[in-house]
């Protein structure tokens, strides 16, 4: 097949996440919706606070409290699809913020890093988020960089 252009097909994820554990059971459609909202707002939170105050009180802030626990894999994986629909598609930071806000308010010890490519060729930094030392996005989350910032700050 000369000149046809080589097209890569990946598998199709589902909107919800593998099973784990004992019988996790598969979000519904309005659980879903909740929390895309939930997605929507803490990010809509999250870039007018990046715009008023330093990313250290962004970071340092309280997230406050969640009434529901989501699953860490539907969690990041809302986070990661539900701010790519539409106009507004935002930077890693504002991802990694809004995973690790959410992480924290609903009581897991997630860290957010910052950090620059091992060969970076500009200034440009890249945010992810860890839980119990595990990257969990944004993708392509901390493979090839250097950390330069970890909130919250080690005592």
């Amino acid at each position: 097949m000369a000149g046809a252009s080589r097209v890569r097909h990946y598998p199709r994820m589902s909107s919800t996440p593998a099973p784990t554990g004992p019988a996790m059971k598969p979000a519904s459609r309005g659980e879903q919706a909740r929390l895309l909202v939930r997605v929507w707002v803490s990010a809509a939170r999250v870039a007018v606070a990046l715009r008023r105050q330093p990313l250290q009180a962004v970071a340092s802030a309280p997230p406050g409290t969640s009434r529901q626990r989501v699953p860490l894999a539907l969690l990041s994986r809302a986070v990661t699809r539900g701010l790519r629909i539409g106009p507004w598609q935002p930077r890693c930071l504002v991802r990694a913020l809004v995973l690790y806000r959410m992480l924290r308010a609903q009581g897991d010890a997630a860290e957010l890093v910052i950090g620059l490519h091992h060969r970076a060729a500009s200034p440009d930094a890249h945010a992810w988020v860890l839980l119990d030392g595990r990257d969990i996005g944004p993708p392509p989350g901390g493979a090839g960089y250097e950390e330069m910032t970890r909130y919250p700050r080690p005592a």
